[in-house]
């Protein structure tokens, strides 16, 4: 715990807080009451919803990386830190920008922390991690959940059972609807800024199309090839985050002729934003 008053201290220190005191002297959650806490964290909003269809009313669950923020940079705030040390768990998505930057360093402080790797048997995780973007992926992701719960308090496996099962009928539905709207598009190839649809688009046969490329912005060189492809596609939408500016989203919306959709796969509601994805793609999403 003393290392992890360190890393309070430190944190403190770069933002200039001034209630670092009261923060070290509420942060004491022993191993024990950890053990027994009914309280759990994910990463990211989509994932919290997935933890919350398997845990239930019972838990309480937190989300690490707040409403308009990205994964790939986002730095927990001390308070933050401070209240995984009164947490059972820490779900994640799997190597997520926090997830290999961050949690490691959490892991060696608070041991008696677990860490839950939701990514387990997705395919191509390692190449994509936005993996929830995908409804199969979400069916093994939910079902990586429920076994972690099981383990947690196998007092309540049947509802954690139950609940899997109910979560994954809502996924299999979703997952029918998808294909029915995706069934007759403009185009099969789309234009996005973040490549955070690479599963979605794997599902549904489709083609993504990503501006930004490992965290780069695009050369001028790569924006006119990319252009070029969409344009000999026919793409009809341009998607882009809200966390990442959309100017170069705009430009070659220009060029091509194609709407330009603002996206949140980040969203807590997941069924509603995957559907608006594929509404987008249709091109019945109003222009932003």
């Amino acid at each position: 715990m003393k290392a992890l008053f360190r890393i309070l201290y430190s944190m403190c220190e770069a933002t200039g807080a001034l209630w670092l005191g009261v923060l070290l002297l509420t942060s004491c959650t022993s191993s024990q009451e950890a053990a027994q806490s009914r309280c759990l964290s994910a990463t990211v909003e989509p994932l919290c919803t997935m933890v919350e269809w398997i845990a239930g009313d019972e838990w309480t669950v937190s989300t690490v990386v707040p409403a308009g923020f990205s994964p790939e940079q986002y730095n927990p705030s001390p308070v933050q830190m401070k209240e995984l040390t009164g947490a059972r768990a820490l779900f994640k998505i799997g190597k997520l920008g926090i997830e290999t930057t961050w949690i490691p360093a959490v892991q060696s402080e608070l041991p008696e922390l677990q860490v839950i790797d939701t990514s387990a048997g997705v395919p191509n995780a390692d190449y994509d991690p936005h993996t929830w973007t995908s409804p199969r992926n979400v069916k093994q992701i939910l079902r990586n959940i429920s076994a972690a719960m099981t383990a947690m308090d196998s007092l309540h496996a049947d509802d954690y059972a139950r609940r899997l099962v109910e979560a994954e009928a809502t996924v299999d539905s979703l997952d029918n609807a998808l294909r029915l709207q995706l069934n007759d598009l403009p185009s099969r190839t789309f234009v996005v800024f973040h490549p955070a649809l690479t599963h979605f688009a794997h599902d549904y046969g489709l083609r993504q199309l990503a501006i930004e490329k490992d965290g780069k912005e695009p050369t001028p060189a790569s924006l006119q090839e990319l252009v070029n492809e969409a344009k000999a596609d026919s793409a009809v939408v341009v998607m882009v985050q809200r966390e990442f500016a959309d100017n170069s989203a705009r430009q070659i919306a220009q060029q091509i002729g194609a709407k330009v959709v603002i996206i949140n796969p980040l969203s807590p509601d997941w069924t509603a934003e995957m559907s608006r994805i594929a509404e987008a793609l249709k091109g019945s999403v109003v222009t932003k």
